[in-house]
């Protein structure tokens, strides 16, 4: 019975919507790659191309949340934007000094592009299917995004779903208690700058675990922390 009343509670035409959405874009990025392949090779226009790709859940959400109305209270500062801002800046700034500007920058379209994806997965899908068991809203959500990629011939198909299932758990655990889609958009655009073969750099290594450890100790060991706050609410 709980079942069934947690499921009539989800707006499945919102949903559907975001999704179609975030489909079709998706879709024309990748065949714009794939006709232009001289986009992989230009730098600006490989960050345009994965930007673009991004706007998909972003528009998608946006759309549906305009459409049928629809609320979040995932936001881009969640419970604290000081620490918000702390998340994008700092590693921005770590990065950009042991490995130069480009490196910084590279992590701050990292970031950026983290948050146009969040925004659609965490800050307005997670949010509709809140109501669900935890376990049921990560596996909706993996399967979801999974499908989204499109490109699963590129990849090793099942390391990542489980990635994938991971992230939506971690992920969506960091946003239920902060309610912060930039902390959001920073554990996803760091996966994301890390796949750029830059561990066999022992400095930034060492840079890429300190700032996860800078994330974890800011949020829950500097000041209240999320979950405490969420109790007292």
């Amino acid at each position: 019975m709980k079942l069934n009343l947690s499921y009539k509670n989800i707006h499945i035409g919102a949903i559907a919507t975001f999704y179609i959405i975030a489909l079709l874009l998706r879709l024309i990025s990748l065949l714009v790659v794939n006709k232009y392949p001289s986009i992989e090779t230009n730098y600006p226009l490989q960050v345009s191309a994965a930007l673009a790709t991004g706007l998909g859940p972003a528009i998608g959400a946006l759309v549906a949340m305009l459409i049928f109305k629809r609320k979040t209270e995932y936001t881009l500062l969640g419970k604290s934007a000081w620490k918000s801002i702390a998340t994008i800046v700092i590693p921005c700034i770590v990065f950009g000094f042991i490995g130069g500007w480009d490196l910084g920058l590279t992590c701050f379209f990292a970031f950026a592009y983290g948050l146009l994806e969040e925004f659609g997965w965490r800050g307005f899908l997670q949010y509709e299917l809140k109501k669900l068991p935890v376990w049921q809203y990560v596996l909706i959500i993996t399967v979801m995004w999974f499908l989204w990629h499109l490109d699963l011939t590129q990849r090793s198909v099942l390391p990542f779903f489980l990635l994938l299932l991971f992230a939506s758990w971690g992920i969506g655990k960091v946003v239920s208690e902060t309610h912060s889609l930039l902390l959001c958009a920073a554990f996803h655009g760091v996966m994301n700058f890390s796949k750029r073969d830059l561990f066999s750099d022992t400095t930034f290594t060492v840079a890429f675990v300190c700032v996860i450890v800078f994330w974890i100790v800011m949020w829950y060991f500097v000041g209240t922390s999320p979950t405490q706050q969420s109790r007292e609410e």
